[in-house]
This record gives C-alpha cells, structure tokens and sequence, in this order.
C-alpha cells in the first residue's frame, strides 16, 4: 500500500472503536441441529463430541492446523517474503487468546458449524483489525438488506453487525464458511452426518448398558412342574436375589447355586449381538473417513486399509492433499484479507509433509549438494548454531553450463597456460567448503 492510499484510509476512516459485547457470551453452549434423527437421540454439537471418532477428528484436524507457524508475507516476484512488521494479532489476537487458541477455535467452528464469524473488536490508528475474536455460531444469524442487497449478521437476535470483506473493509465481522450449497450459510459437517452421528451414539448407548450390567450368566430359571405355583412376590424375590449376586461387572463368573430343584438354562448371545463390535467399527470408518476425511488407522481403527497410501508418510501426505489442505486455503484467503493490500496470511505447510528422519536427511543433502541449502540452514533445522563459513553454498566441481539462457552452446573459452581445461575448454567450477 503506497504512501497516499495509506494517507486516505488514515484521514477518511472511521474513528477507532471497540464493540460493547459481553465476552462470556462469545463462545456458549450450542444448540440443536435441526430435525429429529431417525435414531431417536438427540444430535447437538455437545452430544456429537461425546462420540470418541467425532471428538478425535476435530480435535487432530484442528489442532494440526492451529499448531503451525503462522506469519504475514508478501510476495517478490516468485517468492514469498516475511513482512517487516507483523499485525499483533499474528501473536496475540485479543487480550483472552494467543493464536494457537485463536486459530483452533476458528478450525473447531468450521469444523463443527461450517462457519467461522471472526469479530473485529478494535482496529490501530491506519484502520486495520488489531483485536479478533471468534463469535459462537450459533449465535450469528445471516441476513440479507433489501434495500442495500448487502449481507450483515445479527448477534443474539438483535445486534446488528456488517459484513468485512474487500468492498467493505471497516466492516464488523470476517465470514469464514465451507461449502454453501447455494445459501449464505456454510453448511454443518455435524449437520451432514447428524443420521450417522446419532447411529453412532445410539450403538454406543447399547454398548455401554449391555456391558455394564455384566451379567455373564445371562438366561432363565426353571422351576420343577412338580413344585408347587411360585407367587408373583416368590418369582420377584428370586429374580432381585440373583440379580444382586450376579449382575455388575464385580460379580462377573461369579458361582451360582440352585436349590429346591431349580435349574439354571443359559441364553446364547444373538447373532446381532454378536455383530455389536463390527458394526461400530464400521461407524467409525463411516464418520472418520466419509464426513471429516482422516484415515481409520488416525482414529484408532489400525486393522483397516486405506486408500491414502501404504506408508506413513504416503499417509500423510494424502491427509494434507485431501483434507487439510482445503481447510487451510479457506482460512488464509479469508484471513489475508485482514492485511494491508500486498500482504497474505500464509501458514506453514512444510510441516504437514515433512519426511521421516532419513528421507528428510537424503533430501537435505541433495539440496546441499546441488547449492539449493547451505551448511546453515540444515543445521538450524536441527537446532545447532550456525559455524564459520556455513552460509556459503556449494556445487559438485563438474558442475558444467551445457545451454546458456538463450538456448545457445556456451562459448569455449581460451585454454589457460597451465593447468588442465575440461572438455569444453572451461576451468571447474570453484568449490568453497566451509
């Protein structure tokens, strides 16, 4: 941003404001999600996260992405360039959050909304956001003016805030959102797979009750014909005494003793009981892979195979490819628009695909090699001190120019008086070792 632009936004801006909004409220509880599940449970965001596979595929999403480095670049030509001075909110968003919790509370609300509302609740003397906060979801409502066509939210019912974006730079509120299907609101991951989710709370319910009552001698107790007719307190006064000797998982395997000519006959598990355990497993795979795209093998399930690849870091980079990477372009296209014209928000995406240690070793040497790194560089990758004469780079000494830029053979050069000339009559090229 030049100069006068800079002077313009200065002089013409609104004056510097902070929002009136109750912090506590910024982040509440969530509330249902729409119509009843087939399942018969109630599907909110909190009852989703009681799902193991629900809690693990947010959490590893949006803690990997929030966990990397994030800084302001700007762009030289190909290469992307640090900016001078950082926004503070790249380190502390506002007075309650670093970026860390910043950045994966934003994840967590794409994530489990399809919607990320970044507030900005002050901007610095040229105008540009220096205090952001992430609103609760489910608290914003998305309005359209009819009289402007312009968007703007209302927070709890009856706050009115504008839109930000690059036709409206002073607005109030940044919209992060996943795919629209059209609206004007992203549409809800939890939303999508709420049947699937409620399926899954459901068998685990089942699961829970079955193995908690523990009652391993599972069957009937027959009386002798010949016995007179219990009374209906006799029959209850059997079935309390039993069940409060056998049932619970402390008195499990438990010996039990008949008497009067009682016989014990026990029950067979049912083949749908029997088939418990797959077909959780099979929800697991179905909401980790289907809904939130991470391999089984992430949430636990190691004896499936995946299509992301055979290795772990084959693995890995097919979770980035596929997953991450669209999470991470949508939060650094929004987010950029925060910074002055020219600057962009990007985040660390090495550290999604770096190599195990010996293939990272061999790549680093071929780059070594090849004067692509220097001594320097590979050491601070491993946290050791940069040495005397390591920021020197290095190629092999029969390194030869076969086309110069024009495509043209390069001109032989005179043999010099002493000395052995390569093949095309110039001299090696000069190797410094630090």
């Amino acid at each position: 941003m030049g100069f006068w632009e800079k002077f313009d936004q200065w002089m013409f801006r609104d004056a510097p404001e902070a929002h009136d909004i109750d912090k506590m409220k910024l982040w509440g509880t969530g509330q249902d999600i729409g119509d009843p599940v087939h399942a018969g449970v109630l599907v909110s965001q909190e009852s989703a996260l009681r799902l193991s596979v629900v809690w693990r595929c947010i959490d590893l999403i949006a803690g990997t992405l929030a966990g990397l480095p994030a800084e302001a670049v700007r762009k030289q030509d190909d290469i992307r360039l640090p900016v001078d001075r950082p926004p503070r909110w790249l380190e502390t968003p506002n007075p309650e959050s670093n970026w860390l919790e910043f950045a994966e509370r934003c994840f967590e609300s794409l994530l489990m909304d399809g919607n990320a509302f970044v507030l900005i609740g002050a901007r610095d003397f040229q105008g540009f956001p220096a205090e952001l906060w992430c609103l609760n979801p489910r608290n914003v409502q998305i309005r359209r003016d009819e009289g402007t066509n312009r968007i703007y939210f209302l927070w709890q019912g009856d706050q009115r805030l504008s839109r930000f974006g690059s036709d409206a730079p002073l607005g109030d509120v940044l919209h992060i959102r996943l795919k629209t299907a059209g609206g004007l609101r992203g549409l809800s991951p939890l939303d999508m797979a709420r049947q699937a989710i409620g399926l899954g709370l459901v068998e685990e319910k089942f699961g829970a009750k079955f193995f908690g009552r523990g009652q391993t001698m599972s069957g009937v107790i027959q009386l002798p014909a010949a016995s007179a007719p219990a009374s209906r307190e006799h029959i209850e006064l059997m079935r309390e005494t039993w069940e409060a000797q056998h049932s619970g998982s402390d008195n499990a395997h438990r010996p039990g003793i008949l008497t009067g000519g009682a016989v014990w006959q026990g029950i067979t598990i049912t083949p749908e009981d029997a088939q418990f355990l797959e077909s959780r497993s099979f929800q697991v795979e179905d909401i980790a892979t289907r809904f939130f795209g991470v391999p089984a093998h992430l949430v636990g399930l190691n004896e499936k195979q995946t299509s992301f690849g055979s290795g772990v870091a084959e693995q890995a980079i097919g979770l980035y490819r596929y997953t991450l990477k669209g999470y991470l372009t949508r939060f650094e296209t929004a987010m950029s628009q925060l910074l002055p014209r020219g600057q962009y928000l990007r985040l660390n995406h090495r550290a999604l695909l770096e190599a195990d240690p010996k293939t990272e070793a061999v790549i680093l040497e071929t780059q070594l090699r090849n004067g692509i790194i220097n001594f320097d560089y590979w050491r601070a990758k491993l946290d050791l001190e940069p040495r005397p004469g390591g920021n020197r780079y290095t190629i092999p000494a029969n390194n030869q120019v076969i086309l110069e830029p024009n495509g043209l053979p390069p001109e032989p050069k005179p043999a010099p008086a002493f000395g052995n000339p390569n093949g095309n009559g110039q001299q090696p090229a000069e190797v410094t070792q630090p």
